[in-house]
């Protein structure tokens, strides 16, 4: 097991992220796990070398130059340190986040790299970059919009007639979990089969943006990341409610999927790697909003 050396000079390890907060473990097993599949899905978070700045990543694949990664806190925030030099963002900043444990989750992706650094592999240290950097100004009103945004396309609430056991499975696997939601928020969405799409009440979306404004700067990050990644507002809020596991929404995000290869086979390795693709980010992004959203010190987290 990879461990890490703070600047209290106390070796953490994974257990230590563990320790912190229900299903985290299972996270940072489906993030091992998939490591192999992390391909592209952060080509739109995508990140350039810093010419001259060994710390800071890359946008292509480099051999790994440093031995050791460690944790320092410097004030109340926590960097990460390859051997003895700071990691930066593409843009020139100190990596430097809040949370502690997020530090030693950002720590244990550049841990894992190998001989070489496998930059796509990467979502949590590419989601905090963005977030130090944002290369596209965005405000906390800009994330909002554009995760509602998605609702209106929601893969649970856009259904598709014709063929009456792909119907009878989405009504049977979508709308239990459609009637959670409605219930949780207070809301009344319905799913529709019109090419429109379905038609969200004014009353739903003033609920949800509220909900959303709730969550800080950081956390709305996380949740976008999760709801590009599954195409689905209802199952990344399911997943950070704990109401579902990240492999429960991936299967259902790929639902649509799953059926036609039943009808018509499996394209060799390919499914496999698409799926193995989401769960890693959408993973990073539901442990990224757990850790933005809880105590940053996990010394505090374990006196409590």
């Amino acid at each position: 097991m990879k461990s890490f050396v703070t600047s209290s000079t106390m070796s953490f390890s994974t257990n230590n992220l563990i320790r912190f907060g229900s299903g985290t473990s299972n996270l940072l097993r489906i993030l091992g796990n998939n490591q192999i599949g992390a391909g592209n899905g952060v080509t739109s978070r995508s990140i350039q070398l810093s010419s001259g700045d060994q710390s800071s990543l890359g946008s292509q694949t480099r051999k790994r130059f440093y031995k050791k990664v460690s944790t320092v806190q410097s004030n109340k925030d926590f960097e990460i340190i390859l051997d003895n030099r700071k990691l930066k963002t593409p843009a020139g900043s100190v990596f430097r986040v809040s949370s502690e444990p997020l530090a030693l989750a950002v720590a244990n992706e550049w841990d894992a790299q190998e001989e070489k650094i496998l930059v796509s592999s990467m979502h949590l240290t590419s989601l905090v970059n963005t977030i130090l950097d944002n290369p596209n100004k965005l405000r906390k009103q800009d994330i909002v919009s554009h995760i509602l945004t998605y609702l209106d396309n929601d893969t649970l609430l856009c259904r598709e007639e014709g063929n009456s056991e792909w119907s009878s499975e989405q009504t049977k696997e979508w709308d239990p979990l459609v009637d959670w939601f409605n219930q949780r928020y207070g809301t009344n969405v319905e799913s529709s089969s019109a090419i429109t799409g379905p038609c969200l009440p004014i009353e739903a979306r003033d609920v949800l943006q509220k909900h959303l404004h709730s969550y800080d700067f950081w956390t709305l990050n996380g949740l976008m990341f999760a709801v590009e990644s599954v195409k689905s507002l209802i199952l990344a809020l399911a997943c950070v409610d704990r109401h579902l596991t990240v492999e429960e929404s991936v299967r259902l995000a790929t639902l649509e999927t799953n059926f036609q290869t039943r009808q018509w086979g499996r394209v060799e390795w390919a499914h496999d790697v698409d799926n193995f693709n989401v769960q890693s980010r959408f993973a990073a992004s539901i442990l990224f909003v757990h850790l933005t959203s809880s105590s940053s010190s996990i010394e505090n987290k374990f006196k409590k």
